[in-house]
């Protein structure tokens, strides 16, 4: 099954309200019915599997990965590896699950793996359906889904193995700033992630010089996604140029990425 890395529009993490949109950088996951269960390197992908053997006997599997999202990017690499397992295997098997219940589990487990601190259901859930998420991680409930603005493309600076240290305790005092960004988001998507991107870099410590640069010569929205390093940068379409010799000069690799639309096919089997 195919999902999606995301951009961070509202940071979960302050205030448990969350949102995502998804983008064209993808995930796809493939299982086999296996003679023996073996261990699987990641401890996500073993708590999936091992939840589904314990609660709707499935057969030992193989699991096969292929990502095109680095890990500890900020991109949502977790919540779409585990969220594109899950619909593999609830597919497969036809177990008895609303395939609105596959982000919610990709959460619960996340959290129980210890891979996430608020389960991520905003990322889960733009990275399966596409679109924009919105979600109180809190409570595992999805608020609303919604299409990505049109005419955008964003730039990212896709940088893996996350370095700075996540210090939920100062995240949490900022809990009413990103509660309402979070409510700006439902009306202004590219405002809420430019708010949110240079936010969550200042109180984490990053850099944000070329984020700075990047909207003094244009960009609509630019800072960090998810609790970082990846930096993004939105413009709209035909004004990619400008900001990507920006990003080359200074940075490692930038790509231009498209957000993804609403999977409509998925959305009507909830």
């Amino acid at each position: 099954m195919q999902t999606y890395a995301g951009v961070s529009v509202v940071n979960a993490l302050p205030s448990w309200y969350g949102s995502s949109m998804a983008i064209n950088v993808k995930v796809d996951v493939k299982i086999r019915k296996s003679n023996e269960c073996t261990t699987h390197p990641s401890q996500l992908i073993n708590e999936i599997v091992s939840y589904f053997r314990e609660n709707y006997n499935i057969p030992c599997i193989e699991v096969e990965v292929n990502s095109e999202i680095p890990p500890k990017s900020g991109l949502k690499s977790s919540s779409a590896v585990s969220s594109a397992l899950i619909g593999e295997i609830v597919e497969k098997f036809q177990l008895p699950l609303k395939v609105w219940d596959v982000p919610v589990l990709s959460a619960i487990l996340s959290l129980k793996s210890r891979v996430s601190y608020t389960g991520a259901l905003d990322d889960a859930s733009a990275s399966f359906f596409g679109g924009v998420s919105y979600t109180y991680n809190k409570e595992f409930k999805i608020i609303d889904m919604k299409e990505p603005p049109s005419e955008i493309s964003i730039i990212v600076i896709p940088r893996g193995n996350r370095a700075v240290s996540v210090d939920m305790a100062k995240l949490r005092k900022f809990e009413p700033l990103f509660r309402e960004i979070f409510t700006l988001a439902r009306q202004d998507v590219i405002t809420a992630m430019k708010l949110n991107g240079l936010a969550v870099g200042i109180i984490m410590g990053y850099d944000l010089t070329l984020a700075n640069e990047a909207l003094k010569k244009g960009a609509l929205a630019a800072g960090i996604s998810g609790n970082g390093p990846s930096m993004f940068a939105v413009t709209k379409i035909g004004d990619e140029g400008v900001i990507l010799d920006l990003f080359e000069k200074h940075a490692e690799k930038p790509i231009i990425v498209q957000p993804v639309g609403l999977c409509e096919q998925r959305l009507r089997n909830r």
